[in-house]
């Protein structure tokens, strides 16, 4: 009997850490650009799937030639949600972006899933105003 009750004891307990984890994790990894923070949110339940807009006037902050021969660059691009929330999101092209172009971009937590270009008036006029701002 001592034997069980310590075992559900300890399962109690990692429970209530990696339930805790789960909810602090996100704020600690917002903003962060590290290969940590990425697989972090990629695997936490809490961290959402969302959509956020960036404007394409940041010019890269590294330019590199990728595996296979081809020209990479790293942009670090300040973007908004619909709700006018902003984060700092770090990722890869293979492609120079074009200047005064607006991106759609899907991510999970810091981990960007998918990004495109899109048309100026597709943008909510909300995240509109505060990328002219910025």
């Amino acid at each position: 009997m001592k034997i069980l009750g310590k075992f559900v004891s300890v399962i109690i307990v990692l429970v209530a850490i990696a339930g805790v984890g789960a909810v602090v994790l996100p704020n600690m990894t917002k903003n962060k650009h590290s290969e940590l923070a990425m697989a972090l949110d990629n695997v936490n339940p809490m961290v959402k799937t969302e959509t956020v807009y960036a404007s394409t006037n940041a010019k890269p902050v590294r330019h590199f030639i990728g595996g296979g021969g081809e020209d990479e660059y790293t942009y670090q691009l300040l973007t908004y949600n619909a709700e006018g929330k902003s984060r700092t999101l770090t990722f890869d092209s293979q492609w120079r972006l074009k200047p005064q172009k607006y991106l759609k971009i899907l991510t999970k937590g810091q981990n960007v899933e998918s990004w495109g270009a899109i048309a100026r008036e597709t943008v909510p006029s909300g995240v509109r105003q505060n990328l002219m701002m910025a």
